[in-house]
């Protein structure tokens, strides 16, 4: 029979509480132009963080923000990570990382990976908290998420700001939305992508005409309608249990974003010939 695994998840919350807190500190330092002020001003009251994490049955295995800016982490890590502790692989490689400082913004981790470095390297709960955290307190700083376009440009600002300022991450995140946020901001620059990070969908299209004009815009448009009908599917599903973590995999090895790529490739060449 097989040990239980004993997890001190009020230890876990105090953790990811203080982590919470020393990310928003930083992240409203590297965009505090772009985050609205409303939302400064909410972040900025907070004065026990740990009253804005909960570790909770949410039906999934995934971590996620809320508007009011709770971050919400899922009991069933606790149930998933008992299980894959029992696989003999468990711990076989405890410095096993996903990534390295040259391909850290863009390379072709999935979950599926991410998973594997959970097991090669013996990680509890919280572990697998912390290395998605930052992704998750983006979002509670303002980013938008939900989209896929706006998923991968909260996870391209995640591993920006981590690589900078040497925080932890997966690099797994949303890897096919990060290569197209990746794309666009080589088109649209650095200062604007941020922009749109933190904009609703009307700010967002306002920025591109404003500042690019119609086309970007519209290639905007394009983009974002393309990728909506491939990571809807995906998104719209909850994965519980260690059999979500095979599932969740197998709906993201599904999405094709080849129609978004077109359309930008096809602005490439009108601008650049």
């Amino acid at each position: 029979m097989e040990k239980e695994i004993k997890y001190d998840i009020n230890k876990d919350k105090r953790e990811i509480s203080l982590l919470f807190k020393e990310y928003v500190q930083i992240i409203l330092n590297e965009y505090k132009d772009v985050i609205p002020k409303d939302i400064k001003e909410r972040l900025n009251k907070i004065t026990d963080f740990s009253n804005y994490v909960q570790i909770e049955d949410t039906k999934t295995i995934s971590l996620f923000a809320t508007k009011d800016g709770v971050i919400h982490l899922p009991l069933d890590a606790y149930k998933a990570i008992s299980i894959l502790a029992t696989y003999k692989e468990y711990g076989s490689n405890k410095s096993h990382k996903t990534h390295n400082d040259l391909d850290m913004i863009i390379n072709n981790n999935t979950f599926k990976d991410f998973v594997e470095h959970i097991i090669l390297k013996g990680a509890t709960p919280l572990d697998y908290f912390k290395e998605i955290l930052l992704h998750e307190v983006m979002h509670a700083c303002g980013s938008n998420g939900a989209s896929a376009i706006a998923e991968g440009f909260n996870e391209l600002k995640t591993r920006e700001i981590a690589q900078k300022y040497g925080l932890e991450t997966s690099c797994c995140g949303y890897p096919k939305e990060t290569k197209i946020a990746f794309e666009l901001q080589q088109l649209f620059g650095l200062e604007i992508c941020n922009q749109l990070t933190f904009a609703n969908f009307e700010t967002r299209l306002d920025i591109l005409q404003n500042e690019l004009g119609e086309e970007a815009k519209n290639l905007y448009l394009n983009v974002y309608s393309s990728m909506e009908q491939e990571f809807r599917p995906y998104m719209d599903r909850n994965y519980p249990g260690i059999n979500g973590i095979n599932e969740k995999c197998n709906q993201y090895d599904k999405i094709d974003y080849t129609e978004a790529f077109n359309y930008i490739n096809q602005y490439k060449e009108r601008i650049y010939k």
